[in-house]
């Protein structure tokens, strides 16, 4: 009976925070404050069918090599949280209302050049609405965040694909690469990284892309994973051209490119593991 009640709580989680998710709507989903500009808006909409209320707070986290964050117990050097405001900190929304949060930066006299990052905390509380018949109550708290940026004295960042390598995923037997990608200086990159197949023709299709990538200054070395498109695959020989190309502050910036051979050879990594 013990082992019941956990599945069910387990797929009650999943459910819930499926739908927690769907129903917080919030654009823009990163902001990069630049040396003049003092406020930004961020704007969140319930989707739901129910009244939610949402708090409104910062969180500091740190980046990994191999993507996602650690959460800190407190604020750093390199935290923004302690000079940005926020208006309003908490908020109820109707389905289907929206409510701009506000945020306000005060730089400080004599401000270090540097990357400033805090990460704006959305958490949606306890719901109103619950159902009284039910014999399992669960009480969730979601919550999503966005990173908030303010440089001083900005510099583009210095960015290498240090290694690229075709790999066989071994949950679904579909081909993918890892990047090693090297980043130098104080600021981060921001941008997309794709890859395309060029065939003996000089053809190029896309095969692959990652939107959205940061690299952030705590990391030097990022160890990025990039699977093929559902509908591409690879079975014949050419070359694969990485590109990291930049996105809103670093539009128009290529940040760096790499060209993977792909012979017979190195396609037998896919053939072998698919005769096993």
């Amino acid at each position: 009976m013990l082992y019941k009640v956990v599945v069910l709580l387990a797929l009650s989680v999943c459910i819930l925070g499926k739908n927690a998710y769907a129903n917080l709507l919030i654009s823009p989903t990163r902001i990069s404050f630049d040396e003049r500009q003092r406020t930004a808006k961020v704007t969140v909409i319930n989707t739901g069918d129910e009244y939610q209320t949402y708090r409104v707070l910062w969180s500091e986290k740190q980046a990994q090599p191999s993507g996602g964050y650690i959460q800190l117990a407190e604020a750093t050097s390199e935290s923004l949280s302690s000079m940005a405001r926020l208006s309003p900190k908490q908020m109820r929304l109707a389905p289907g209302e929206k409510q701009t949060v506000k945020i306000a930066i005060r730089k400080p006299k004599g401000l270090a050049s540097g990357e400033y990052r805090s990460h704006l905390l959305f958490q949606a509380l306890p719901g109103e609405n619950t159902n009284k018949t039910s014999s399992i109550k669960v009480n969730m708290i979601m919550s999503y965040s966005i990173p908030i940026l303010l440089r001083k004295d900005m510099k583009q960042p210095e960015v290498a694909i240090e290694q690229a390598k075709l790999v066989l995923n071994e949950s679904n037997q579909r081909p993918q690469f890892l990047l090693n990608i090297k980043r130098e200086g104080k600021f981060s990159s921001y941008g997309k990284l794709s890859a395309y197949f060029v065939d003996s023709n000089n053809e190029q299709v896309k095969i692959a892309e990652i939107g959205n990538l940061s690299i952030y200054p705590e990391v030097d070395n990022a160890f990025v994973t990039l699977s093929l498109f559902s509908d591409k695959n690879l079975d014949k020989a050419g070359k694969v051209i990485f590109k990291y190309e930049g996105s809103q502050e670093y539009k128009d910036l290529t940040f760096a490119q790499y060209t993977l051979p792909l012979t017979s050879q190195s396609l037998n990594v896919l053939t072998v593991n698919d005769a096993k």
